[in-house]
């Protein structure tokens, strides 16, 4: 279009340049004592002419005007060119962990662009990369001072206080955070952590329902998390001695996730400590049908502690009867008809164990069963020999870090991973809480008051034949 344009102004031009040859014309100008006599030609171009030099001189007045200010403008513009090229460099020698190259970089673009949001941004990355918590946390600090930049140093201070474990305090930036930015995910998850470590539990409740309706913590997932609140609120308040509002919380986290096995037991105990082995077995049998679990059934069996081991082998019947194959199933049964002084389907039950899931648990009742069947002694300990050598039996492991929990928490007490604990067989190494790498140790052999290999454990009986000698 703007060729279009050019060629259409050329023609018209050309056309009245044409014009003007083919009527040559005259002009006579009388001015004060002068006479000008000539062409409308010559005329036209002198016209031209003077155009030309009157935008000359306007140009160059202009610029004698305006230049000082265009040329301090021009440098302006080059040095915060460079200033944000230096700026772009440091963060990308942040982000590859080179502290010497960013902080020399965040120095140009300081000297550069007169110390911008970004640049504090850029130092305190830098001072963090070099180990510097101090100079991070002062360059953090610096950035409240700007609105523009005080959410970022309010992120910033907030890493450095949960590094430094100062949970207060990061509770107390978490909660300033919100203020200003309260649909922010990073801001909600945070808050939410830090309040439930700090046992706020209203205040995390209201942080939970914000953070649903903000969709940044969906609805099946803030529902786990209200169950995990719940469970954590049941435990403080039992070691509170605060019975009822445990028995409450833990009902509610039954109520709400009948297959979690954690809420489940909650609710079973509290129900047992206040007397209510109907309600407690109620609980257990409807978790049991979703997530058979053998604490459940070491709790349903004490609820029953008063019956007679035949009645409580029935009561095991209806417990596993939804879903009679699975392994704890068939164990708690074989555990049962152990004490009922049922052999037959007791070994029936330990066999089918063995073939589907062998293990260490179902060796020690295969040695008390060959004890107290047979009084076989030598068979007993065979199995038990065996059962030192099997696979680590299942218990809590922490799915982020691997440490072991010996009971269930919502933290892991390691990496501190929110709902990280799960119950499966640990692997043959582990890292503990608070420790290095561990190895595996055998399975102890449960003591049974009436069985006599509780006498040999760790006796000379137990002994090689040459450590004997």
């Amino acid at each position: 279009m703007r060729l279009f344009l050019f060629l259409l102004f050329l023609v018209v031009l050309s056309l009245l340049a044409v014009w003007v040859a083919n009527h040559p014309g005259r002009v006579v100008l009388d001015w004060g004592a002068y006479r000008v006599d000539t062409s409308v030609a010559v005329l036209v171009g002198g016209a031209g002419l003077l155009v030309v030099i009157a935008l000359l001189v306007y140009r160059a007045a202009r610029f004698l005007w305006h230049g000082p200010r265009d040329f301090a403008r021009a440098r302006a513009e080059r040095r915060e060119k460079r200033g944000y090229l230096a700026l772009t460099r440091g963060l990308v020698a942040a982000a590859a962990g080179d502290a010497k190259g960013a902080r020399r970089l965040a120095r140009r673009a300081n000297a550069l662009l007169g110390e911008p949001p970004l640049t504090l941004l850029l130092s305190a990355q830098a001072a963090q990369l070099e180990g510097d918590d101090k100079a991070a946390a002062a360059y953090f600090t610096a950035m409240l001072e700007r609105r523009e930049t005080e959410f970022l140093g309010l992120r910033g201070l907030l890493v450095e206080a949960r590094k430094a474990g100062d949970r207060d305090k990061a509770l107390e930036l978490a909660k300033r955070a919100y203020a200003l930015k309260p649909t922010t995910p990073w801001v909600l998850e945070t808050l939410l952590d830090l309040q439930a470590r700090a046992g706020e539990w209203l205040d995390a409740e209201a942080t939970l329902k914000a953070a649903r309706q903000s969709n940044v913590i969906a609805g099946e997932a803030a529902k786990r998390r209200r169950v995990l609140f719940l469970c954590e609120r049941a435990k403080a308040a039992a070691r509170s001695g605060q019975p009822r509002q445990a028995e409450t919380f833990a009902k509610q986290a039954h109520g709400l996730d009948p297959a979690f096995v954690p809420a489940a037991l909650l609710a079973a105990e509290r129900a047992l400590a206040a007397d209510e082995g109907e309600r407690a077995r109620k609980v257990i049998m409807a978790t049991w049908a979703r997530s058979p679990h053998p604490e459940l059934a070491r709790m349903f069996v004490d609820s029953l502690r008063a019956s007679p081991p035949i009645e409580r082998m029935k009561w095991l019947e209806k417990l596993v009867q939804p879903v009679p194959e699975h392994p704890e199933s068939r164990l708690a049964l074989a555990e049962a008809m152990l004490k009922a002084r049922l052999w037959g389907l007791a070994r029936g039950e330990l066999e089918a164990v063995e073939k589907l899931r062998p293990g260490a648990r179902v060796y020690r009742l295969m040695a008390e069963l060959e004890e107290s069947e047979h009084g076989d002694a030598e068979k007993a300990r065979e199995w038990l020999i065996k059962a030192s050598g099997a696979p680590p039996e299942p218990l809590w492991v922490c799915a982020e870090c691997g440490s072991l929990g010996g009971e269930w928490r919502m933290y892991c007490l390691n990496c501190e991973a929110v709902d990280s604990l799960r119950w499966r067989e640990p692997p043959a190494v582990q890292r503990l809480p608070g420790g290095g790498p561990e190895p595996e140790r055998p399975a102890a052999v449960p003591q049974t008051p009436r069985s006599r290999l509780a006498s040999w454990l760790g006796g000379r009986r137990f002994q090689p034949e040459e450590k004997r000698q």
